[in-house]
């Protein structure tokens, strides 16, 4: 059971979101499919797992080598502050790049929210630990709901699949004694109402 939970915890690690994200909004909204280009699909796809998932993680690569923290897993509130702030940067960037593409202005208010999320998380993290793998969830369930809200197309499918997506990822931040219960929760509540406000309301 441990190797499961540690495998989901992988699977669902919070730098991979925003790549699910697009993904699964790409190519299961039609409405959304028909107004991107492939080009510009692969574009998009490309910038987010270069700047949300391997900047990322080499900057947390090269914070290890100069101890700046011990573990590229951070499982204190203490190393998890720099890298991120990096990771805001690079967020930052990856919206900048996005901003330039022909893509719904849903997609763009969706990394505005992931960049706001992260931002929150930096400062709950000053003085306690959140789960950030609940709320990469959490916002991505977020997104979803918001923007099938803005395109009037029933998602209701993904979205069950994804609650239960969400249930096994609680489930092995626990196991794995990474979170307590209360931090499983505001993560992914924090997550969601961010997300959700953000392509719903902006």
């Amino acid at each position: 059971m441990m190797k499961f939970a540690q495998f989901i915890s992988v699977l669902a690690h919070p730098l991979f979101m925003p790549s699910y994200a697009f993904s699964l909004l790409m190519y299961t909204n039609p409405y959304i499919n028909m107004m991107i280009s492939d080009s510009t699909k692969n574009v998009v796809i490309i910038i987010l797992s270069l700047f949300t998932i391997v900047l990322p993680i080499l900057t947390a690569i090269i914070l290890k080598q100069l101890r700046v923290i011990d573990s590229i897993y951070m499982k204190t509130t203490e190393e998890r502050k720099w890298p991120f702030v990096f990771t805001l940067v690079w967020y930052y960037m990856a919206f900048q790049l996005l901003a330039k593409l022909y893509i719904p202005q849903s997609f763009l208010l969706l990394m505005l929210g992931a960049i706001s999320a992260i931002g929150l998380s930096l400062i709950i993290t000053l003085r306690w630990k959140v789960s950030v793998h609940m709320l990469g969830i959490g916002g991505l369930i977020g997104a979803i709901i918001g923007i099938s809200h803005r395109f009037q197309f029933d998602q209701s499918n993904l979205i069950m699949l994804l609650l239960i997506f969400a249930g096994l990822i609680g489930f092995a931040r626990l196991k794995t004694h990474s979170h307590n219960y209360r931090q499983v929760y505001v993560g992914f509540l924090l997550g969601f109402l961010v997300e959700w406000i953000s392509v719903l309301y902006f």
